[in-house]
């Protein structure tokens, strides 16, 4: 499938256009830099992060009030009564998120002391519970245990599917709950205020190491990449290349900034992304100029072999980029607020790599070949010698016997 074919757009002449873009844009993410700096995540700055699913509305008030410093806002949908608690970074190792919960769980559920909450405690508390009194007289054999512990996770299951218990009834209708497993839950336990969706603590040493690690990896692929692409073809074409993938990538941070988005680890695994794909259309273009040079015989400037090899390659380039751009879309749509700024990133990186190929990259290469007074062209001395000693020569035809006439 071609979309483009024989075309002839002078990419060349935009070069000037596109560098001047990306300079205004990549200045535009260095101002929001220093109003308000790198927003990092717990992945790298430490501290802890808490996913809460109320039963109730939720009791941001009394959340603020217990939780000074903690950073809170909503999770989902409204109607879905979930708040996500960013904690500030730690000092010191502890489990920081652990006695933030047990904190919450103590000043809004007061009647934990005393019985077991349904919607805060996992299986094995249930099943301890349930083990203990024996509603369903199996003894003391291990057994026992064993059937306890299943019913104990149909009703953890039965919590998963609906979110949150809001009424006992949900917890008794489980699959395996008997009349008397019901009645120990009506008497012994009760729906706490909240359930527990997620937690996660980071000690400042980890996240320090992570940032390191995070940023070498970036640095060191895009070095590998530069590499490889002058072993390769040579050694313009390398550094056009390792300029290329900075360019792409300072414009993905660039639009982090103006969006003040959370840099953590997903976002570390979307500029490895782009470094792999921004790399892609820079070495089919280089191929293309490579074949271009043994095939042509016509005499042609860095300029315009740079403008043919991107015209031939314009419908790959474009299926290829537009097909994930349409993946990317559907991402941010309806992938939810998970992986909202890993597919904004993501985006932005495909669109300056595609921009990048055919204007960032023949700037570097042109500036590249006028700075070191170097040529091009596709037809040299030495190639037209290896042409002309190709040239096949036809032989004279056979003389054709006379025939005799007897």
């Amino acid at each position: 499938m071609q979309i483009f074919v024989n075309s002839k757009f002078d990419f060349v002449r935009w070069r000037f256009m596109a560098v001047g873009f990306s300079v205004l844009f990549m200045l535009g993410g260095l101002a929001m830099y220093f109003n308000h700096g790198i927003n990092w995540g717990i992945d790298f700055a430490g501290g802890a992060t808490v996913t809460l699913k109320f039963r109730d509305a939720v009791p941001m008030d009394r959340l603020r009030a217990d939780l000074a410093d903690a950073s809170i806002q909503q999770y989902g949908k409204a109607d879905e009564r979930a708040v996500i608690i960013r904690l500030p970074k730690l000092k010191t190792e502890a489990d920081y998120a652990g006695q933030t919960v047990a904190k919450l769980n103590k000043d809004l559920n007061p009647d934990s002391a005393t019985k077991l909450d349904l919607n805060f405690q996992g299986r094995d508390g249930l099943t301890e519970l349930l083990y203990s009194l024996d509603p369903d007289a199996k003894g003391t054999l291990p057994t026992s245990k064993d059937y306890y512990r299943n019913v104990a996770q149909n009703v953890i299951n039965k919590r998963s599917e609906v979110g949150i218990f809001t009424a006992i009834s949900q917890a008794t209708s489980a699959p395996g709950v008997t009349t008397a497993v019901a009645r120990i839950l009506n008497e012994k336990c009760f729906l706490g205020a909240f359930n527990l969706l997620n937690q996660e603590t980071v000690g400042p040493q980890v996240g320090a190491e992570l940032q390191q690690k995070a940023i070498w990896a970036v640095v060191l692929s895009t070095l590998a990449m530069g590499a490889y692409l002058w072993l390769r073809f040579d050694l313009m074409f390398g550094a056009s290349a390792i300029v290329c993938i900075v360019h792409d990538v300072l414009m993905s941070l660039a639009f982090l900034m103006m969006i003040n988005g959370e840099f953590s680890l997903n976002i570390v695994a979307a500029l490895l992304l782009i470094v792999g794909f921004s790399i892609n259309d820079t070495v089919v273009m280089y191929d293309r100029v490579r074949e271009n040079r043994r095939k042509l015989k016509t005499r042609m400037t860095l300029e315009e072999q740079l403008n043919l090899a991107m015209n031939q390659t314009l419908s790959r380039t474009i299926l290829t980029s537009g097909s994930v751009v349409v993946v990317l879309v559907a991402l941010i749509l309806f992938g939810g607020k998970v992986i909202h700024e890993f597919a904004w990133i993501l985006l932005i990186g495909v669109l300056a790599g595609t921009y990048s190929t055919v204007t960032i990259v023949p700037a570097v290469a042109i500036a590249w070949n006028n700075l070191t007074g170097r040529t091009h062209d596709l037809s040299g001395p030495a190639t037209r010698s290896r042409v002309e000693a190709r040239v096949e020569t036809v032989p004279p035809p056979p003389q054709q016997r006379k025939r005799r006439v007897g």
